[in-house]
């Protein structure tokens, strides 16, 4: 089964993990922040981001107007079905600003304003029949058509079951239609790359993992008002 994603614009919630090592330990190095904390091999974590902030594949990305460093995240995202467990895959973008990012986290929560602008799905809902049972994928990001990113989705240090299980934990459950993002995967951020190139109104971000397609958006200007 495929399908074109998403189907609605808004999902009753957005969770994003953090489950691959290498993203965590180059993000927190290029931020200053140390090493990887050792409760990050304790227990999946996440943060909730804002459904209805939802983009499809080419929708144009308003950059906030407040944010000199506006990145791309490439991640591995699943949408649950109704029986609670997965119904497919998509490619998600959780898009950055890494300058109010880092003001907020600085304060001890977040990230909140540095995040909830944008998420993009898309550009199809997969099943996972229909992908490696290992979903060891590649993965591209290109700016504009140049290659900044080329990697593999298989580097998870926590499984999707996993994942699941800590989004359910103390709940009434997970419902139909909740989007759960592994997370960005190694290198595949400008954080990461630390040079600095971050994202303009006008660049085209293309975002491609195997077996699901390519999700394409251009950043914009700030939205009006």
């Amino acid at each position: 089964m495929r399908r074109a994603f998403p189907e609605v614009r808004q999902p009753p919630s957005v969770r994003d993990f953090f489950a691959f090592e290498q993203h965590v330990r180059d993000a927190r190095a290029a931020a200053g922040r140390g090493e990887v904390p050792e409760a990050w091999y304790r227990i999946p974590v996440f943060y909730f981001s804002n459904p209805a902030a939802i983009y499809r594949d080419g929708d144009e990305i308003p950059k906030p107007a407040d944010t000199a460093m506006l990145d791309y995240e490439l991640e591995l995202a699943a949408v649950i079905g109704t029986e609670g467990g997965i119904e497919g895959f998509t490619i998600m973008n959780d898009w950055s600003a890494r300058d109010l990012q880092g003001l907020e986290m600085s304060v001890g929560l977040g990230p909140a304003k540095g995040k909830d602008f944008a998420t993009s799905l898309g550009p199809e809902l997969v099943s996972p029949d229909e992908l490696p049972a290992d979903l060891d994928l590649r993965a591209i990001a290109r700016v504009n058509g140049e290659v900044r990113t080329d990697t593999r989705t298989g580097a998870m240090h926590w499984s999707w079951d996993d994942l699941l299980a800590a989004a359910a934990r103390n709940t009434p459950g997970l419902r139909a239609g909740e989007v759960i993002g592994s997370g960005t995967v190694g290198g595949g951020c400008i954080l990461e790359h630390a040079d600095g190139r971050w994202l303009e109104p006008g660049d085209v971000v293309e975002l491609e993992i195997e077996g699901i397609g390519v999700l394409r958006n251009t950043v914009g200007p700030p939205a009006s008002g």
